[in-house]
């Protein structure tokens, strides 16, 4: 079996991911962040009206699916019927059969937050079928912010602080301790925010 480190998780980054379930027999996808703390757990932020919490909390196994082309979360969203569902290996739950990896995952504890509950559950399996890069935003959002520092006379006045404080703190959020951030304080030092 693989691991979330030889898949290329950090410790604390948030990953985005298609989660898939089961609802009542009929496989289930949707799009979430989850990260890692330890390598061996992933922890996933749910709104208390979603129906894939409904679906992990009554089936108690899920898979978290990484993606290499992101027009798959599109598809989970908006055109279901684009995905392609098989078995999980080790547990009780469909897995996207075109996704570069599945992360095989069973339910360890529900933490009621004000709007959401925190999912944490054990890793069971992780199946790489191809090497890629995972989803962290950190990388787009930073790109962006290089962008937008180049716009900084052309933008309404505030806007670009407003804009490179937002992504400084996407950033600090989906990739603590990262390069990205690193080089984005800087770049809020230089552009005198």
């Amino acid at each position: 079996m693989s691991t979330l480190m030889e898949l290329g998780m950090k410790k604390n980054w948030l990953y985005e991911v298609v989660i898939s379930s089961f609802d009542n027999r009929v496989p289930h996808a949707a799009p979430f962040g989850v990260k890692t703390r330890d390598l061996k757990s992933v922890a996933i932020e749910m709104y208390k009206d979603s129906n894939t919490l409904r679906n992990v909390l009554a089936g108690k196994e899920f898979a978290l699916n990484t993606i290499s082309d992101p027009t798959a979360f599109y598809y989970a969203l908006y055109k279901r019927e684009k995905i392609n569902f098989g078995r999980a290996k080790m547990i009780q739950a469909p897995v996207l059969t075109d996704s570069s990896a599945s992360i095989e995952a069973r339910l360890t504890n529900a933490e009621n937050k004000k709007a959401s509950i925190l999912i944490e559950a054990e890793v069971v399996y992780v199946h790489i079928r191809n090497r890629s890069e995972l989803i962290n935003r950190a990388k787009g959002v930073f790109l962006e912010s290089l962008i937008v520092a180049t716009r900084i006379p052309y933008l309404p006045e505030g806007k670009a602080m407003e804009i490179l404080k937002e992504n400084y703190r996407v950033i600090k959020k989906t990739a603590p301790g990262s390069k990205y951030e690193d080089i984005i304080r800087e770049l809020l030092d230089k552009c005198g925010m």
